[in-house]
């Protein structure tokens, strides 16, 4: 392997840890002490004064523990791989997984097309939301939101009810970037525990791919609300398999404990007591199946003038980027470039690494100094003030 892929697969596997936990990002690149590593240093120099029968006693006690930890890694392993069969069945009907796992709006696809159209309008594109409810319930607390409510010249608060209002008052610009990142939000997990930060994770990853996007299509003269989409989108299939993977994981190690009590295991049953999801399997099964799970579940959505599926397969083939379409170069070039500022907000690249890193993706001239100056947490929503 050559050093610059083996900078590229760390700096991914950083960026992989980070969307579980901090914690986790920060123990691989050893900025935190593993946890035991104190008490161990404890145990040593104890050792040195304790008489023979005492260290025997402890020996015998250290290798115990090991055995039975052996034993939890065995059943938690045992856990896992049944964890894994029951995700490769469900990935043979993607139509479901897009129905059901995703929970993708039927009637969202006819609204991201309308508004992709140049002589889109509210009123064109009023009638469509209309009938997503939730979409309105989500409109109109964010137009009513202390950030982007509206007084009247008494100082009043106007109050909005109307969807062709909040529409108005936010405007076509807005709403593209506005409406699918709510779509998104939709789809992703709620419930993740003991790794809780993983939703907000995967929401912050793909709004700041999709602002890298935009401002790259902008920079090539590329479709930008396309190349916005595709960025937003193109970690559907990784949403679907963590939702899948704390799903099965919780069902195949309840029918577990209820099996090992049937049974009367009460060793297996106490071990299972300690067996907790691992993020090493999670992410195995999100390398394996995430983006080639997307382009499946993109090529389900019934677009009329946006086009994915051929920048997200050679995204999930990781064809080399001189061999990719343009729109494809956008989408590797915006996911890099937003792991690094991730990663450096976090503190967890050198300067070093970050030129050789990105001097990969081969960005084009212009284009780092249009990404610095880009938020890409935040939309730059400007209301009209008529």
């Amino acid at each position: 392997m050559s050093e610059l892929l083996a900078l590229k697969n760390e700096i991914n596997l950083r960026f992989d840890y980070l969307t579980i936990s901090l914690k986790l990002a920060q123990q691989h690149m050893g900025l935190l002490s593993e946890p035991n590593a104190v008490e161990l240093v404890a145990k040593k120099e104890t050792k040195r004064t304790l008489l023979e029968v005492e260290k025997q006693a402890r020996y015998d006690k250290e290798l115990n523990r090991l055995t039975h930890s052996n034993y939890v890694q065995h059943i938690q392993n045992k856990i896992h791989n049944e964890v894994n069969k029951r995700i490769e069945a469900q990935l043979e009907d993607t139509q479901k997984l897009f129905n059901e796992a995703l929970g993708f709006d039927q009637n969202l696809p006819a609204l991201l097309d309308a508004l992709a159209t140049r002589a889109t309008s509210i009123s064109k594109i009023e009638p469509i939301a209309a009938g997503m409810p939730w979409l309105y319930d989500e409109l109109i607390r964010l137009i009513n939101s202390p950030k982007y409510r509206r007084v009247d010249s008494n100082g009043k608060v106007v109050v909005v009810e109307s969807l062709k209002t909040a529409l108005s008052y936010l405007g076509v610009e807005n709403i593209k970037m506005l409406i699918p990142s709510i779509a998104f939000r939709r789809c992703l997990p709620q419930i993740t525990d003991p790794f809780p930060k993983i939703k907000v994770q995967l929401m912050d990853a793909s709004i700041g791919t999709a602002m890298s996007c935009k401002k790259l299509a902008q920079v090539n003269k590329l479709d930008s609300y396309n190349a916005f989409l595709l960025g937003l989108f193109h970690d559907f299939g990784k949403i679907v398999i963590v939702r899948l993977f704390f799903k099965f994981f919780d069902q195949v190690h309840r029918e577990a404990l209820v099996e090992a009590q049937n049974e009367g295991k009460p060793d297996e049953h106490f071990a299972l007591g300690e067996v907790v999801l691992s993020e090493s399997f999670l992410l195995e099964a999100i390398k394996k199946y995430g983006y080639i799970l997307s382009t499946e579940l993109l090529s389900q959505m019934p677009f009329k003038r946006l086009a994915f599926v051929e920048a997200m397969q050679e995204f999930a083939s990781d064809k080399e980027i001189a061999d990719m379409s343009p729109m494809g170069k956008v989408l590797v070039q915006g996911e890099a470039y937003n792991r690094y500022r991730t990663l450096k907000a976090n503190k967890m690249i050198s300067l070093e690494e970050a030129k050789v890193y990105l001097r990969q993706f081969y960005l084009p001239k212009g284009a780092l100094a249009e990404l610095k100056l880009t938020n890409l947490r935040d939309f730059d929503i400007i209301l009209d003030e008529k």
